[in-house]
């Protein structure tokens, strides 16, 4: 997943079970979409490019190797069914525009777009604290995968707290 701010646009590039949301006037707005063989649109995509997906055990699965994904850099045995070619988006930011936070599936499969959003916006402001604090979370919530977080400030924040 890559992140690249041109002027008042913001283009996401995604390949993988990763997801990058931006907040929004405090809202989460999801900017990608999770490449998994559980969505029907790359289950297809998969199946029209030679690919198997089948069912096992919990989810829909590629090859024998049983690939949750269906798009990412390695896994060249799964090539060209499991593509490196990523997904992009642009986005026009405003200025109602926070914070982005791009993670992968350890954080996303425990903790909802709107949770995330409602835990950075609680934190002091600091995007370090802020990843810190979301990896913490999901380890917490029972999470099973590799959690990596950044966390993106689309504008300066105080990161001084008052005491009285």
């Amino acid at each position: 997943m890559a992140s690249l701010i041109v002027g008042n646009r913001l283009f996401v590039a995604n390949a993988g079970d990763c997801r990058t949301v931006l907040c929004r006037a405090g809202n989460a707005f999801p900017l990608t979409k999770d490449h998994t063989a559980s969505d029907p649109e790359e289950r297809e995509r998969v199946v029209n490019a030679g690919g198997e997906v089948e069912w096992r055990v919990d989810t829909w699965r590629v090859g024998r190797a049983a690939l949750q994904v269906t798009r990412s850099i390695g896994d060249d045995d799964l090539k060209p069914a499991v593509t490196a070619e990523p997904e992009v988006t642009e986005t026009n930011l405003t200025e109602e525009d926070e914070f982005l936070v791009m993670a992968s599936d350890g954080l996303w499969d425990c903790v909802k777009n709107d949770d995330v959003v409602s835990i950075v916006r609680d934190t002091v402001k600091e995007p370090t604290m802020c990843s810190k604090r979301l990896a913490t979370e999901a380890a917490e919530r029972g999470s099973n995968d590799n959690i990596t977080v950044i966390v993106v400030f689309l504008r300066p924040v105080s990161t001084a707290e008052r005491v009285y």
